[in-house]
């Protein structure tokens, strides 16, 4: 079987239904939200936001705004979302980053309704440096709240962040800094209540940009050597799923909330050996594991494994952990609802942050954080994803 592309490959190891898609009751209330609503996504053509972008194509929207600092793939969400969406929504692409903009003047003279935030750095790679990893936390939990008094942002309704279940139990800087974020949002929903605020845990995205299932079907079809952990396994959903929990952390049962997919409803988690040597064979070659790179062959896959440790990596996921309480989810079993709530101190932490000047620092201010959340920091040493091919 030959796949035209990397989306046909998704669906096949996948499925192509959604099993988040909205019920019907579900979207008249969305659609009704989103009429005449004037929408700004940011990190709209990353892979997460463009999914969500797609999404949006059969709403009454009057405008919606597409803001993301690369430039190639903002263009390349420009040229698809031409082609889907109707011509009654008012479309704007804006290429810039998100902690070079002011959020507060630009919420406020474009008159958004609603403030969807995809702007994320998600790879334990970017702690390995220390000005990737202060770009990382300006990201991910700071420039993003920037949002100033929104008692005077009259038109903001919604506000909604996407958070990862690398959040829950967090081995790694990029997921303690989303597990930050989750605390920020709990205390801009406790100063203005009246503002509707919700995330959304993630499991792994399916071949979305960046990630090992991508790097596999690419390199396999470079018939490049592939690095594959080999004791690591991960919960998965599509695309489009992605978008539709989006879509479900929308709904008002949602308010003041972390919404998170069932484990009934993903399924078992994946192990990442396992899914490489089921892309490697969709793609009409042999998997053959090495110790050593060999002189390649046509048919033949070769994979690296990494048997040891890895910082920032965890064996396995969880969506949320045992003090965390998930709720029922009103008419929907498919996932649950936690309560946003204090799980830091992040304005001690913040000033830590700005006083950073290598990465000594920040791994002592993060072993801070570990110690106060009560959490165990991965203790791996040498082995880091670079070591990965």
């Amino acid at each position: 079987m030959k796949f035209a592309d990397i989306h046909s490959l998704e669906k096949e190891i996948f499925g192509e239904f959604s099993k988040f898609k909205l019920k019907k009751n579900q979207e008249k209330e969305i659609f009704k939200d989103f009429n005449k609503s004037r929408i700004l996504i940011s990190g709209a053509a990353g892979s997460i936001g463009k999914a969500f972008s797609f999404k949006l194509k059969d709403y009454c929207i009057h405008k919606i705004i597409f803001l993301d600092k690369d430039e190639n793939s903002l263009t390349e969400l420009n040229r698809e979302i031409n082609l889907k969406y109707k011509k009654n929504t008012i479309r704007d692409y804006i290429c810039q980053d998100i902690n070079d903009i002011n959020i507060h003047y630009f919420l406020k003279s474009e008159k958004i309704t609603h403030f969807f935030n995809f702007a994320a750095l998600k790879h334990v790679r970017s702690e390995e440096n220390f000005h990737s990893l202060n770009y990382l936390i300006k990201t991910n939990c700071i420039s993003p709240f920037k949002m100033g008094n929104l008692n005077k942002l009259k038109h903001l309704k919604k506000i909604f962040f996407i958070s990862t279940d690398k959040t829950a139990y967090p081995s790694s800087l990029m997921g303690c800094s989303k597990k930050i974020m989750e605390n920020e949002l709990y205390k801009t929903k406790i100063k203005f209540k009246n503002k509707f605020i919700s995330t959304v845990r993630f499991a792994n995205v399916a071949f979305s940009n960046g990630s090992l299932l991508k790097n596999i079907y690419e390199k396999t079809l470079s018939n490049v050597p592939v690095g594959v952990p080999d004791n690591i396994s991960r919960y998965f959903v599509s695309h489009s799923e992605a978008a539709d929990l989006c879509l479900i952390s929308l709904l008002e049962e949602s308010d003041g909330c972390i919404i998170v997919p069932t484990y009934q409803s993903t399924g078992k988690q994946k192990k990442l050996k396992e899914l490489a040597i089921q892309i490697i064979k969709k793609l009409k070659k042999k998997p053959i594991f090495i110790k050593k790179i060999l002189k390649p062959k046509k048919n033949l896959q070769q994979v690296m494994l990494e048997k040891r440790e890895i910082v920032g990596q965890k064996n396995r996921e969880y969506f949320y952990e045992k003090n965390e309480k998930p709720l029922s989810f009103k008419g929907d079993k498919r996932v649950k609802k936690i309560y946003l709530y204090k799980n830091s101190d992040s304005k001690i932490y913040f000033g830590l942050f700005k006083k950073a000047k290598s990465i000594d620092d920040y791994s002592k201010i993060f072993n801070k954080i570990f110690n106060k959340m009560n959490l165990k920091k991965n203790t791996a040493k040498k082995v880091y994803l670079k070591n990965i091919i």
